[in-house]
């Protein structure tokens, strides 16, 4: 996966061990205030801030501390007006209404009760299940975040998420590697406690949430981007972040609404990368969305998922960001029937998020202030149904077309919204094409237009001649793009080559760029569709031969054969598409035929590591299929276990295929128990050892039932290379 963000350095240690003795003295101020509220000093902080500045930069702390003020004014007989409270923190304004307004809704719910029991939570500076606790990145109502280092792997910086709700994410967000998802390491649970703690990499500490709250805290709607990118450095503390070298261009420049839709469109395509494996988020609201230190955004906690499973799904969510189908579901309180996850709902929860950031209020008004779940899912219902307030007349810099297209998202129908994740991230992007942003400029500018009309016309009339001899505005991006693609840049690469196929969507050679650059950004379903458009303009078999890599990274077995047969028949013959046409045969249970592409394959390169990867498994399917094993597929098994990347999947491969050997042979079982003590230790799980019929008559061996009883890895089950850029082995 290609990493979004830039490796923390010791100086980000440094400067959040900085950060934690900041919170501390702020929680030692938070715990002083609360303990002079009980004698009976009348809570007030507003002023506490105002006395003490410094305790901005710890958001949870203020936030815990205006809501127990909250609590304590309106427990005493007054009169409390949300809004109107909220108003008195503008940095943290949108934050804590929604905190209140979520606390009092939960709160009313008896069901609910228990989950407000207060854990015991980790300190920082603590040791946590092998991790050291460096600070605190942010809290939640059930959960809080730390940053910490893994001593067990070179000290490297993580996020480590820490709740008292176990969580099954790490099995989803395993097949969703994506630059705009963030992946989950481990999950571990600590049976003392009972608290659950989930591993990720560390990539920044704003979300969403942040930026609703630094971009609104003045009550206008702001006109630059930069503003996102202010908030960016000024969390992290770092007033340099917005001059490093891969921090995101267009959040340092341009329009507000130009921003937000650019950060949109990166979230469409996270969904549409999630959906097309069949997991829809279900739970999409600000602070679920992390921004790197690059300004890129990136999906978090997938711990209300689905991942097609329908008898997995739990209503859940956050409520004024959930669709209605989602609400029709919590205001039955389960009485009526479920119907299976839709991934239009995440459009929906997206739209929710755009409009909100657009003009910094909730498309259907605030949440409303009824006694229970149920009731508030059902007014909330009524108002989806009626549709959203218009954004345009919200935000004057929000044009019609975009408006509508945002409106469309939130559609009370999820039929009448757009088809996919991908339609509405290309939707977008057709936003911010130059085209439609000189319009939308030009609408909101009208007295500068006829100035730059002069000023056109007078350099016209001078440089006409330079003019002409400049590319078109389409080759100069695609050339822009080559430059980025050569240089591994590959997500300013493709947003180079969006801007050239905007212009011109005619060209063959930028559709197979931007292919190129969402494949290895891991976009293959965004990338099939460019190679397949490509092919469509002018067929060649690098594109067909691409098309299939992407197929077979989608598990798209058949179309993949079909491709890479087109691309062999079209005069490519590279070592990497004998080895993916052979891997996809062997999907397909084409054995015979597969043996001879894989043959080929090694013969014009011994050290394609793929090919052998895939040979030993074509021995194992025929052996089981029940071909004779030679001397020859156990020694090329035992070698190229050797010579590959530790991988416990491949080690399983080869036990199972000495195994069956040793039936018959004794000097293999001693080699087959060492393979598979190495494949547990490389993530097999014993279910998948003792389950496997090649291994069964082993069962009363002792040394075997050693293995079995050793502890269960931590380390996760990698698989083996076994398909590889057809077009990187010409």
């Amino acid at each position: 996966m290609t990493n979004p963000s830039r490796s923390p350095s010791l100086s980000t240690v440094k400067q959040h061990r900085d950060h934690s003795t900041a919170v501390a003295v702020a929680q030692r101020l938070a715990t002083d205030a609360k303990r002079r509220w009980e004698e009976g000093e009348e809570p007030d902080v507003a002023h506490l801030l105002q006395s003490h500045p410094e305790l901005r930069f710890c958001k949870s702390i203020v936030l815990d501390l205006a809501h127990e003020e909250f609590r304590r004014r309106r427990d005493a007989g007054e009169t409390m007006d949300t809004e109107e409270f909220c108003r008195r923190f503008p940095s943290f304004q949108n934050s804590l209404q929604m905190m209140i307004e979520m606390h009092r809704l939960l709160g009313g719910d008896a069901g609910l009760q228990s989950l407000f029991a207060e854990p015991e939570w980790p300190l920082t500076g603590q040791s946590f299940l092998g991790y050291c606790l460096i600070a605190e990145l942010g809290r939640g109502t059930f959960a809080r975040v730390y940053l910490a280092s893994e001593p067990a792997l070179g000290d490297r910086l993580v996020a480590l998420k820490v709740s008292p709700v176990g969580g099954d994410e790490a099995e989803i967000i395993g097949k969703l590697r994506h630059p705009s998802i963030v992946p989950v390491y481990s999950v571990q649970e600590d049976p003392q406690t009972g608290l659950t703690a989930i591993c990720m990499p560390y990539l920044g500490r704003t979300t969403l949430a942040d930026i609703l709250d630094q971009s609104f805290a003045d009550g206008g709607i702001p006109a630059d981007a930069v503003v996102i990118a202010k908030a960016i450095a000024e969390l992290h503390d770092d007033p340099d972040l917005l001059q490093a070298a891969g921090f995101d261009q267009a959040l340092r420049r341009g329009p507000y609404v130009d921003g937000v839709i650019h950060l949109a469109a990166q979230v469409a395509d996270a969904l549409a990368f999630a959906h097309a494996r069949a997991v829809c988020h279900l739970d999409l609201k600000p602070t679920n969305i992390l921004l790197s230190v690059e300004g890129r955004p990136l999906l978090l906690d997938f711990n209300l998922s689905a991942d097609g499973e329908v008898n997995n799904w739990r209503v859940g969510g956050t409520l004024p960001y959930m669709a209605p189908e989602q609400l029709r579901a919590v205001a039955q309180a389960g009485r009526g029937e479920v119907g299976p996850p839709d991934p239009r709902s995440d459009l929906f929860s997206l739209g929710v998020i755009l409009y909100q950031l657009l003009c910094g209020k909730l498309p259907f008004g605030a949440i409303p202030r009824d006694s229970s779940v149920e009731e508030v899912a059902e007014k909330l219902l009524r108002r989806q149904e009626q549709g959203p307030l218009s954004l345009h007349e919200r935000n004057r810099w929000v044009d019609a077309p975009l408006a509508r297209l945002i409106e469309s998202s939130l559609a009370f129908d999820p039929d009448n919204r757009p088809p996919s994740a991908e339609a509405l991230a290309e939707s977008l992007r057709k936003q911010i094409a130059p085209v439609r942003r000189a319009r939308r400029w030009t609408r909101n500018h009208p007295r500068s237009v006829i100035a730059v009309a002069l000023f056109l016309a007078t350099l016209v009339l001078s440089g006409g001649t330079m003019l002409a001899l400049r590319d078109p505005y389409d080759v100069r991006q695609f050339k822009q793009g080559l430059y980025y693609a050569e240089r591994g840049k590959d997500q300013l690469a493709s947003e180079s080559f969006d801007r050239s196929l905007a212009a011109n969507p005619g060209n063959p050679e930028a559709y197979f760029a931007r292919g190129r650059a969402r494949q290895k950004l891991g976009y293959y379903d965004l990338a099939s569709i460019d190679f397949h458009q490509a092919q469509e303009i002018k067929p060649e078999a690098k594109v067909r031969a691409s098309e299939g890599f992407c197929a077979s990274k989608l598990n798209q077995h058949d179309k993949a054969a079909l491709c890479y047969s087109e691309a062999l028949n079209s005069g490519l013959e590279s070592p990497g598409l004998l080895n993916n046409l052979g891997f996809a045969l062997i999907m397909l249970n084409r054995l015979a035929e597969a043996e001879s592409y894989l043959e080929k394959a090694i013969e014009a390169a011994p050290e394609l590591q793929a090919a052998h990867n895939n040979l030993v498994v074509l021995n194992l399917r025929q052996v089981s299929d029940g071909r004779p094993i030679t001397e020859g597929m156990l020694l090329h098994a035992t070698r190229t276990a050797e010579t590959a990347s530790p991988s416990g999947e491949l080690y399983h491969y080869v036990a199972s295929l000495l195994a069956r050997a040793g039936r018959n042979d004794p000097r293999w079982v001693g080699p087959a128990k060492d393979y598979l003590q190495r494949a547990m230790s490389h993530g097999v799980t014993l279910r998948a050892i003792t389950s496997d019929p090649a291994i069964s008559y082993l069962r009363d061996d002792p040394e075997f039932q050693a293995i079995l009883k050793r502890p269960a890895s931590q380390t996760p089950l990698v698989k083996p290379d076994r398909v590889v850029d057809p077009l990187d082995t010409e």
